[in-house]
């Protein structure tokens, strides 16, 4: 052999030494997780009815994987791939194979800086104080609006930079979006070019005992000179024998305003949670003030595991003026304007 193939193998047997090194002095995990949730579902939407065999009644159906690195010093590196996909088809999200989460992150003392495609803080309170959780026929954000915008921004973000306080009086959190003690979330994403893109946000909110408070606040650039801007307030408190919540959420473009309020809670009762929601949605602007909407929704789970649930949801809607908001999202169903829509589901979720 030549000393020049000696010295190729020698720097090849060190790097497969120093490898190994590095994975022992730096514990990692990976692990894939998902919800399988498929439901009968019957939606009316003014004079039309659709029966259906769908999904996400309970919980988003989901599929992932998520992993972390141990850098030493209390540094920690990681990264979330989630991806939405449809049970009842098979099918996945045409436009993002894992358009509900795909980001990287390093966490330690100082919190976590986090990159990527990712939920919204502006959205979070919207997720948080829901009974339903913004899903299935009771979902309060059936009556959130972008008014228009071409905001793509309501929910998630793209190309987005966040940073997340670290546990502040609090022991330490395993909540993915460190809702504990006290909290805060900042995020901007560059919008690259595209309208309805461009976005900054920020929440801080106080979760200890049975308390959970949290204001939050967005801006988002549009092809206007009017940017689509969100500021929402939420609070719950939990009795033990049930839990309530509140949400305040103002949307804003122009002169268009369109506001939230909805008030629920939630109730153990054995192995069954009882959950019930209303909300009014009032639009103002010119030609928009007629344009309002009332919610309400009951349903309740009936946990078989700790992974396995029965649920059933029924949501109605009454629509004023020109508003046109429906329960329910697949498939897409024309509502006319100032009509009533109602339906009930009765399904099936499973995570793993």
């Amino acid at each position: 052999m030549s000393s020049r193939k000696y010295v190729i193998a020698a720097l090849s047997l060190a790097s497969i030494g120093a490898n190994q090194a590095i994975a022992q002095s730096a514990p990692s995990s990976v692990a894939m997780f998902g919800i399988v949730d498929i439901n009968f579902r019957s939606v009316k939407n003014g004079d039309q009815t659709i029966k259906q065999v769908a999904s996400n009644g309970m919980s988003p159906s989901q599929f992932g994987f998520r992993g972390t690195e141990d850098l030493g010093d209390g540094l920690q590196a990681g990264f979330w791939l989630e991806g939405a996909f449809f049970p009842d088809t098979g099918a996945t999200d045409p436009a993002k194979f894992f358009g509900r989460r795909s980001t990287i992150s390093l966490a330690g003392s100082f919190g976590e800086v986090r990159l990527g495609r990712d939920q919204a803080p502006g959205y979070r309170n919207i997720a948080t104080f829901d009974p339903f959780g913004n899903v299935g026929l009771g979902s309060g954000l059936t009556l959130v609006s972008s008014l228009g915008s071409g905001a793509s921004t309501l929910v998630r973000t793209d190309n987005a930079v966040a940073y997340f306080l670290p546990p502040i009086m609090t022991a330490n959190c395993t909540h993915a979006y460190r809702e504990c003690g006290l909290y805060g979330h900042i995020s901007m994403a560059a919008g690259e070019g595209i309208k309805g893109g461009e976005y900054r946000g920020g929440r801080l909110g106080y979760a200890v005992g049975a308390v959970n408070v949290a204001v939050g606040m967005a801006s988002t650039k549009t092809a206007t000179t009017d940017d689509f801007k969100v500021k929402n307030f939420g609070a719950s408190y939990d009795f033990t024998q049930f839990k309530l919540m509140g949400l305040y959420n103002e949307s804003k473009w122009g002169a268009r305003t369109h506001r939230v309020l909805g008030l629920g809670a939630t109730v153990p009762v054995g192995q069954f949670l009882l959950r019930a929601t209303m909300q009014r949605a009032d639009a103002s602007g010119v030609g928009t003030d007629a344009n309002d909407a009332r919610q309400w929704a009951i349903g309740s789970t009936y946990s078989l595991s700790k992974r396995t649930s029965l649920y059933g949801t029924y949501g109605h809607i009454s629509n004023s003026g020109a508003a046109a908001f429906a329960v329910g999202t697949l498939p897409a169903a024309s509502l006319a304007t100032g009509k009533i829509s109602s339906g009930y589901e009765f399904g099936l979720r499973h995570a793993f």
